[in-house]
């Protein structure tokens, strides 16, 4: 891998890791204390969300001219190519479809599901972000499982 594109997956890592720190820090309280914190859990899985399809984006520049447009595609590409186990991409696929509605206003936003998707998203953006790192580590670690 380039130096460069090294360098931005690292940078890239460093954000998403933040986002997974700020956000467990909810994992500890009560639904009322989330409650009041919606708009700030809101946005960290709405910039975990984004941050992990970026650096997924980066992973499928190496190989890939054609770039997926959605983060469906994204996560779905890694994982037809056997790079990204199959269950760790549908769950992304699922964690940024909330993006999508909390983004975009598709529908009312249920707070009850924000609230909750707290401790299932500090595990699922942790396996990504050791997914990816394996995955910058070297060729060998790119096989599923």
């Amino acid at each position: 891998m380039a130096p460069n594109m090294t360098e931005v997956l690292e940078r890239k890592l460093g954000f998403l890791n933040r986002y997974i720190t700020d956000l467990g820090a909810y994992a500890g309280q009560d639904e009322a204390a989330r409650l009041r914190e919606h708009y700030t859990i809101e946005r960290l899985l709405q910039l975990l969300c984004e941050s992990a399809a970026d650096i997924a984006l980066q992973f499928l520049k190496q190989d890939e001219e054609t770039l997926p447009a959605s983060y469906r595609e994204i996560f779905g590409r890694l994982a037809a190519k056997g790079s990204m186990p199959e269950p760790l991409a549908k769950e992304l696929i699922a964690a940024c479809g909330m993006r999508n509605v909390l983004t975009h206003l598709y529908d009312e936003i249920d707070l009850g599901r924000v609230t909750a998707a707290v401790e299932p998203a500090v595990r699922l953006y942790t396996a990504f972000r050791d997914w990816s790192l394996n995955r910058l580590a070297g060729p060998k670690s790119n096989t599923p499982g």
